[in-house]
């Protein structure tokens, strides 16, 4: 794998650095020194002795934000490539706190049983690696959100790479050595995934982003991405079908985002009126105020919430310290919706919703919370839900920094939390075992009292 030049590398560095320094959004919310941080990186990207090491680098770098809408996309055609991205021969899945093996390769299904529990890599307690050696190359400001990015982290890596493994099973441990390789190259062991309810359902519509079926009169509809534009038509074109229904499920556990457009647009059929849509904050920068408090001597060695205790009766110091530090925001209330629908769908709601429901998913939470007596029910959402400002890199890859930051219409403070739901139910994975969707289930209990 070739690398780049060093030239280059201080380039693209700069780049983010730079975008990040003037047009990030949450830098009152982050304690680093962004200018320290990037002169201790430069030194590290000049070491990196191919295009992989420079990536998870500059991963690392862009990590510091702590922000789950700011992040670095590594060239498409490493992704393919073995020798950058090859895969252990088991799946981790993390159920409760423990990391457990769902899958495994057929030359390993006697090495590592199924549901082994992963405890150590390398000698070191596994939630200590995690911290440790995943953390610094994914966003984990909300821990519980970031499981499955830690799992991949694990999984996945460069061909040739191993560990050793301490697993539990049946009440004792045992070490083996794992290699990552092609895993294109693997088979995997034929295991039954589904659920044992979808004998019972009948599928109106579905494609790769949504499925829409009834299960005991009720209508559940699930949402994968906001994404695709066309979601929304689809689902108005069910509405004869769906208005004729007991009750309904909306899930959108799982959901990454997209456009908020499409879930107004999703909305709408609960609500059939103008609601708003999420609010928000974005920076506003003056350069004129910034050059004139650079010779505040009492700004240079305060932090934001000292300047504003100190400042208590003077807004305008707190607003030009805000502005030097690039933090003056102005806020929107949210832009009014109104979509034109089939008409609206009347009955009790619930809303499945869960620790990587994001973005644009978040912000449909924030409106059926809003606009309708719907109950939530699974675990608290992802808490990252913004405008990202999308680059590309001459070396072939990208990074995006987020400039829009999404705030509950309610005045709850989401960043790197979320929504919570009603009832938080997850499952186990003696519900994986049994092929059970118990967040389902418990959403079909209540309905069905209703």
């Amino acid at each position: 794998m070739n690398n780049i030049t060093d030239s280059q590398k201080i380039f693209e560095l700069s780049k983010i650095w730079k975008e990040a320094a003037y047009n990030f959004v949450f830098w009152d919310k982050v304690e680093i020194d962004w200018d320290e941080e990037y002169k201790i990186e430069l030194s590290r990207i000049l070491e990196t002795k191919d295009l992989y090491e420079y990536y998870r680098e500059l991963t690392r770098f862009v990590i510091l934000l702590n922000d789950g809408h700011s992040g670095v996309t590594f060239p498409n055609e490493m992704y393919s490539d073995s020798s950058c991205f090859s895969m252990l021969p088991v799946i981790l899945h993390k159920f409760g706190s423990n990391i457990v093996v769902i899958n495994s390769t057929e030359d390993h299904k006697e090495r590592v049983p199924l549901y082994s529990i992963l405890k150590k890599i390398d000698g070191i307690d596994i939630d200590i690696y995690i911290k440790e050696k995943v953390y610094p190359y994914i966003w984990h400001g909300n821990e519980s959100a970031c499981v499955v990015s830690a799992m991949n982290e694990i999984m996945f890596g460069r061909a040739g790479s191993k560990n050793v493994f301490t697993f539990e099973n049946d009440g004792k441990e045992f070490e083996v050595e794992l290699e990552k390789t092609d895993p294109s190259k693997m088979t995997w062991l034929q295991t039954d995934f589904t659920e044992k309810s979808q004998a019972q359902r009948k599928i109106i519509s579905s494609s790769n982003n949504h499925q829409i079926f009834l299960q005991n009169d009720i209508a559940v509809i699930k949402i994968v991405s906001f994404m695709d534009n066309a979601v929304p038509q689809k689902i108005y074109e069910c509405y004869e079908e769906l208005k004729n229904a007991k009750g309904f499920i909306v899930d959108v556990r799982g959901n990454g985002g997209g456009d908020s457009d499409n879930a107004d647009a999703v909305a709408a059929l609960f609500i059939n009126d103008e609601f708003k849509s999420c609010f928000s904050e974005t920076q506003v920068y003056e350069p004129t105020i910034k050059a004139w408090s650079m010779f505040r001597e009492d700004f240079k060695n305060l932090s934001l919430s000292e300047i504003e205790k100190k400042y208590s009766d003077d807004n305008e110091s707190v607003r030009n310290y805000r502005i030097w530090r690039n933090m003056n925001y102005v806020s929107s209330g949210g832009d009014v919706v109104s979509k034109k629908t089939p008409g609206k769908l009347n009955g009790s709601i619930v809303v499945l919703m869960n620790e990587n429901t994001v973005s644009a998913a978040e912000d449909f939470i924030d409106v059926m919370k809003m606009y309708t007596d719907a109950v939530f029910i699974g675990k608290n959402t992802a808490g990252t839900s913004g405008q990202p400002l999308f680059e590309n890199l001459e070396s072939g890859g990208s990074f995006r920094i987020c400039t829009r930051r999404c705030v509950a219409q309610n005045g709850e403070d989401i960043y790197n939390k979320g929504f919570s739901p009603d009832f938080e139910v997850e499952q186990t994975l003696e519900d994986f075992m049994e092929r059970r969707d118990t967040v389902l289930e418990k959403a079909m209990e209540i309905l069905l009292k209703k």
